[in-house]
């Protein structure tokens, strides 16, 4: 049997907040919807005039003449500053509570103070310079004498006396555009008059969270709470205006609004007052704890956001293939029939994604032996044809004390929690404002209705809705506790070494709770909660609870693990969590809204530091109007029927994914006949096939983007503006098109099509500056170069295509066609270049799976670029770090749009011409053929040298 309570002695019994302010009754934290948070209303105080201010090394701080309230300005380096304000008495600002901010240690700083008096400070840090004026309080950010950023005049820095709430308003000036905000839904990737809230919900199908009586959910509705929260503003301005302060050469910046609590932006949205010509960021609690970084662009902010709030680890590669998820693999036989099939249909895929389906009777850690019998022979046998796994982990530990069989046997997972000395790592269910409590807090976990299609029932059968309950009720980790991280991680112990787990499943993260007690669909907001330092109302620190469940597993994990790279995918999160874990965005459902918002949401939340996102692939749940009914007799074989994806939603969608960073085709299979593609009828699998053997071949742009992430932060999904800046017309197109990496564009397909078979027409906009090939994947000769700057109208796609384009001079790395990611031993790189001007291209490579390249650096990293020159081509190949030795024996080089070469020489030695494509993969050396009905020119070159020069000339 599972432990009993801890004594009421044993009980923590520190319960202060931190503020300084009064603590509110525990009825007075509710969720607060967009326009009901009304700085702009009367009422809000102005920090208004300065009454005294010093310096201290880098900081500022500012007293002013009302209430006695200060603010603190700091410089970060020498285009970062960071605002902290709280209205509360005498605050204490050395006290850092943020868990999303993992080094302020920016860059040098040079402050030159140009005036310092009791009318304003104003500091040049050599790149920027920054005016903050005292009578009354405002700061304006100039880049010479351009102005970039400006607080609204007189009503800027706002509260409420003896309140924590806060707001501050900028100027949003002509031209201006603003992104990022991290996960939000909504068909513009561009949130100019738009008003969001931060607050992780679980928001099933974007239709369950609170909107304003106005407002109708779903995924078109941009201020609606989801999962995951960045308050994370970007604005770029490509075209400021001619006239004014504000004119000048185009700029960028970020502003990081740092608080854990639900927070607000409102970008010009007049929902309840009139909000021309201005922006502001506020929250209900905390501090107004803001980040200012100025950038040359928009890239140079995501490197210094990245560098304040940490960078991804590289994950394994098979990470960037193809994976299935579906709730309702609920037994082995189910499991691994879909293994067979898949690899039967010959449709590439990584990763086997396993529901709650696999606990034994909902016991997180956990693997049922009813179900799974033998499940680490199972998991062995997967790992023998290339699959890779994940459970799902939720944050519920269920205080139910019987099994899967019905029997009272020890929970010892959860035993590990209450047995924490001196203080249990359980939360209690203590309220704001009404002293300790000795009962756990329980919340319950709702994962729908069997009706019949599992015969495996959950102890004790709850009969629900003509069926039987799927759910669980538990109590829940206090995460912000050091020890109960340490704890919770070494329960991954049976998953991982016993089992064999390979990636985690970080699900109902808000933590999603269910009942009366939780009308937010999460903790009770007054429920006190450890935020890292202290227990304050989790309505202070609500965001913030994700951040800490996935540092505890990643850490966990890799102690558990440390000499192989883990990977986590999360439905939640907070700024900074791409330091642990990649992002799905939640419960979809299966129609084109979903599919059309999918783009916008992951590129943005590429933009906000998080690089691996992507959504449920054909959406988890059921279209509307589309229901399911059991064919057979309940409970005793029988089989959801119905309720499945349209085929050409599902096409279009497995194409749109198979661009995209994470891609999992996942749904409910409760509720869905299936949705794997193999399972329809033909063109589907040949159609989905198609976009997934790309995705396979071209694994290592991914993987090679994904490593620049590493090290700069910059996204492998990227809206047009990141690699074309400097042409202003990129922003009227970035809904539906987007780049992978630098070169690589897709305009994929979201809207249906006409006809049967049905075919789709769209436009696609081909950025100035460069010239642009139509992607042909070597199947056919290049047509010709495309000027960038032109609109294509009309382009005609049936289900099987998808617009791609290709930078002139292009450089991309292809593979052979695998099944899985390391099916073959050896699979040599192809470097196919696309004529056009001169580029260099970045090639990462390690072994893939181990902590080798991070622990020994233990990789290569080979700069690969070509040079026009008079009558022909020169193609460089230089390592440029050196210590890890690839499998591969040779690689490729493909030069495309060529005519037949008059001599292809290896550091001045001639290469023999071997003539087709059989006699050139036999070679046991150096050699090259041309083809002709391809225009392409291969080359074969053994990879014995650090550094070579292929040179290819032409009559």
């Amino acid at each position: 049997m599972s432990k009993p309570l801890p004594k009421p002695s044993q009980l923590p019994t520190q319960r202060a907040a931190t503020t300084g302010l009064a603590s509110a009754p525990a009825d007075s934290y509710k969720f607060v919807n967009v326009n009901e948070f009304t700085p702009n209303n009367e009422g809000w105080t102005s920090i208004g005039n300065i009454a005294t201010h010093s310096r201290n090394g880098n900081v500022f701080t500012l007293t002013a003449v009302e209430n006695a309230v200060s603010t603190q300005i700091s410089f970060l380096s020498a285009t970062c500053f960071r605002v902290r304000f709280n209205p509360a008495p005498n605050f204490d600002y050395s006290v850092e509570t943020s868990r999303a901010v993992v080094n302020r240690n920016l860059g040098q700083v040079n402050l030159n103070v140009l005036q310092d008096d009791d009318q304003a400070i104003v500091v040049d840090t050599g790149k920027i310079k920054v005016e903050i004026q005292l009578q009354p309080y405002r700061i304006l950010v100039y880049r010479g004498n351009q102005l970039i950023n400006a607080d609204q005049p007189g009503k800027n820095l706002v509260y409420i006396p003896g309140q924590e709430v806060t707001a501050n308003f900028k100027v949003y000036p002509g031209g201006a555009r603003y992104f990022g905000f991290g996960e939000k839904a909504g068909v513009n990737l561009l949130k100019n008059e738009h008003t969001m809230t931060f607050f992780n919900y679980d928001n099933y199908m974007y239709s369950a969270g609170h909107v304003p009586p106005s407002n109708e959910g779903g995924p078109l509705n941009d201020s609606e709470a989801l999962y995951c929260s960045v308050p994370l503003l970007m604005e770029n301005n490509p075209a400021p205006p001619s006239e004014g302060d504000y004119a000048g050469d185009p700029y960028s910046y970020g502003i990081f609004f740092d608080n854990p609590a639900q927070s607000y932006i409102n970008i010009g949205t007049n929902d309840y007052s009139d909000m021309r010509g201005k922006y502001y960021f506020g929250a209900l609690y905390g501090d107004m704890d803001y980040y200012f970084m100025a950038g040359d662009d928009t890239a140079d902010v995501i490197q210094q956001y990245t560098t304040l709030t940490g960078r991804p680890p590289l994950p394994p590669k098979y990470v960037f293939g193809y994976h299935q998820g579906c709730y309702g693999y609920y037994d082995r036989d189910i499991l691994e029939g879909v293994a067979d099939a898949y690899r039967n249909a010959r449709i590439p895929i990584d990763g086997l994604h396993i529901d709650v389906d696999f606990q034994d009777n909902y016991r997180t850690f956990t693997s049922s032996k009813k179900k799974f019998p033998d499940v680490a022979g199972m998991m062995a046998g997967l790992h023998s044809r290339g699959f890779k796994c994940s459970t799902n982990i939720t944050p519920l530990l269920t205080d139910n004390e019987y099994d899967e069989n019905g029997d009272q046997t020890p929970y010892t997972q959860r035993d590990a929690l209450l047995s924490i000395s001196p203080t249990p790592g359980l939360i209690y269910n203590t309220r704001a404002g009404e002293g300790p409590s000795a009962q756990l807090y329980e919340g319950q976990v709702n994962y729908g209705v069997n009706k019949g299609s599992n015969p495996y029932l959950a102890y004790p059968p709850n009969q629900q809705d003509g069926g039987y309950a799927l759910n669980a009720y538990g109590n829940y980790p206090d995460f912000g506790r050091a020890d109960v991280r340490q704890a919770w991680g070494e329960q991954y112990s049976h998953l991982i070494k016993d089992v064999g787990l390979d990636m985690v499943w970080q699900d109902m993260t808000c933590p999603a709770i269910k009942g009366a007690d939780s009308p937010d669909s999460t903790f009770p907001l007054a429920l006190e909660t450890n935020n890292g330092i202290d227990y304050v109302p989790n309505a202070k620190m609500h965001n913030a609870y994700v951040l800490m469940l996935l540092q505890a597993t990643w850490e966990g994990v890799n102690i558990l693990r440390p000499d192989k790279r883990n990977f986590i995918i999360a439905r939640g999160g907070y700024a900074g969590m791409q330091r642990y874990a990649g992002l799905w965005t939640g419960d979809s459902a299966s129609t084109w809204e979903f599919l059309r918002i999918n783009i916008p949401e992951v590129l943005n939340l590429g933009l906000s530091g998080i690089p691996i996102s992507g959504c449920d692939i054909g959406g988890f749940a059921n279209p509307d109007g589309s229901t399911a009914y059991l064919e057979g007799e309940p409970f005793h074989g029988a089989k959801v029927m119905g309720g499945v994806t349209n085929y050409e939603l599902l096409t279009r969608w497995m194409t749109v994914g198979s661009f995209l960073p994470w891609y999992r085709n996942h749904y409910d299979g409760y509720n869905k006949q299936f949705q794997e593609p193999y399972a329809y009828g033909e063109p589907v699998p040949t159609n989905c096939r198609k976009f997934v053997e790309l995705r396979y071949r071209m694994l290592q742009l991914y993987y090679d983007a994904m490593y620049q992430a590493t090290q700069t932060g910059l996204p492998i999904a990227r809206a047009l503006f990141l690699n074309d800046p400097q042409d202003p017309r990129v922003y009227d197109y970035l809904n539906d098109q987007f780049f992978i990496g630098r070169d690589f564009l897709v305009a994929p397909i979201t809207q249906p099509g006409t006809g049967n078979p049905p075919v789709a027409t769209r436009s696609v906009y081909l950025p100035a500056g460069s010239q642009w090939y139509a992607f042909k994947d070597n199947k056919a000769p290049l047509d010709a170069a495309v000027e960038g700057g032109t609109l294509i109208d009309n382009w005609v796609a049936a289900l099987d295509q998808a617009p791609i384009y290709v930078r002139a001079g292009a450089i991309l790395p292809f593979r052979e066609l695998e099944q899985y990611v390391g099916e073959l031993s050896e699979n040599p790189l192809t470097f196919n270049i696309y004529p056009g001007q001169d580029s260099t291209y970045s090639l990462y490579q390690d072994d893939g799976v181990t902590t080798q390249a991070e622990l020994n650096q233990t990789y290569r990293l080979t700069e690969i670029s070509h040079q026009g020159i008079s009558g022909g081509q020169n193609v460089r190949v230089r390592r440029v770090f050196d210590q890890y030795t690839p499998p591969e024996k040779f690689y490729y080089i493909a030069l495309l749009g060529t005519r037949a070469p008059s001599s292809i020489t290896l550091d001045n030695a001639a290469l023999p011409n071997v003539g087709d494509p059989d006699s050139l993969a036999a070679s046991p050396g150096n050699a090259y053929y041309w083809n002709d009905s391809l225009q392409i020119t291969f080359i074969k070159v053994f990879d014995n040298q650090s550094d070579l020069t292929v040179t290819a000339m032409y009559l």
